[in-house]
């Protein structure tokens, strides 16, 4: 009677830590998932909605200096910049990689520098620095803004490929545990029906 009890709690000890294990993995791999996918949400495709926001900004003030409507131009500066200001801002609450860092400072660098160009040029009326040199650092940004752009197409690809690595794991261990499964059934069988001949 004991002898069977001892074989019933052996079966289902292996069984429980079967599950356990198999549980451990499988919440780390959709963990996996949901960070990848998270990212390619949050971090990729909200930042690529703030550089093209930025973007347009950018291409307005292009367009004005280009129809040489400086009246326009500096009339919208003061809303415009504060647009942009609060588009890099929100850009910076996204994860950046190294890479992306990097492009990030040259860009708010070059932005800050094009403000203070903007101030310079409507304080001066011998206007020094000139347009061109406004043209020169609007093109410098967009330059910057697609850089940065071609790093979120790049990295949302990395993290596709995580996420996609992290569901063949989760597919190739469910076909495992079921052959795991099976097997540790036999062994609980056998365990539990083996009845050794007394002498």
């Amino acid at each position: 009677m004991i002898g069977n009890k001892i074989k019933w709690s052996v079966g289902l000890i292996l069984v429980i830590l079967l599950i356990v294990a198999t549980n451990f993995i499988d919440r780390n791999n959709f963990q996996r998932i949901q960070d990848s996918v998270y990212s390619i949400y949050e971090d990729r495709l909200i930042a690529k909605d703030y550089i093209f926001d930025i973007q347009l900004q950018i291409h307005e003030k292009e367009l004005l200096l280009a129809d040489k409507n400086d009246s326009i131009y500096f009339s919208k500066r003061s809303v415009g910049n504060k647009e942009i200001a609060n588009l890099i801002d929100g850009f910076s609450n996204t994860t950046l990689i190294r890479e992306e860092k990097r492009v990030f400072a040259n860009l708010k660098e070059e932005v800050d520098a094009l403000f203070k160009m903007e101030a310079t040029y409507l304080n001066n009326s011998n206007k020094t620095p000139d347009a061109s040199s406004l043209k020169s650092q609007l093109n410098t940004i967009s330059n910057s803004l697609s850089d940065l752009s071609d790093i979120q197409i790049a990295e949302g690809k990395r993290q596709m490929q995580v996420g996609k690595k992290a569901i063949e794991s989760v597919e190739l261990l469910t076909q495992l545990e079921i052959w795991i499964m099976v097997v540790l059934g036999i062994i609980v069988q056998f365990i539990i029906l083996y009845n050794p001949k007394k002498d």
